[in-house]
């Protein structure tokens, strides 16, 4: 598959952080879930590397200083700036390739390591994997 570069904005996101990664994911969205309606909502799964390996956070774009109160959740904020892209259809029968395009992706263009790389869901039918890039 091919990337494109986007420029992404900011986000201020109500985050889960999964247990483990990458079985704890699907634990992690039900958490937010649990707390707020997804449905409608913008969501994002980021992906970071630390020193002890990577770390996987759910996402839901906030709706203001009230909602981050009311689900007490932790709010991360992700600078904004050139992504590459990859769209992924009928994602969910395709979870196997993700992390291939990831590196694919990291292959092709220099990786801005100070951003997470990022998972947009666009619904059940569309994923965005999005890779930070220098400008």
């Amino acid at each position: 598959m091919t990337s494109s570069i986007i420029q992404q904005p900011p986000l201020r996101l109500i985050t889960v952080k999964s247990r483990t990664f990458p079985d704890g994911i699907r634990a992690a969205w039900q958490e937010i879930e649990s707390k707020r309606a997804m449905k409608g909502r913008k969501s994002y799964g980021l992906i970071c590397r630390t020193e002890s390996g990577m770390e996987y956070f759910a996402g839901l774009v906030s709706d203001g200083e009230l909602e981050e109160r009311m689900t007490g959740l932790p709010v991360m904020e992700v600078a904004g700036g050139p992504c590459a892209r990859i769209k992924l259809e009928n994602w969910r029968s395709k979870l196997d390739q993700i992390g291939g395009l990831f590196a694919q992706m990291a292959e092709e263009h220099e990786v801005d390591p100070s951003r997470p790389a990022m998972e947009f869901y666009r619904g059940f039918a569309e994923l965005h994997l999005l890779l930070p890039v220098k400008g």
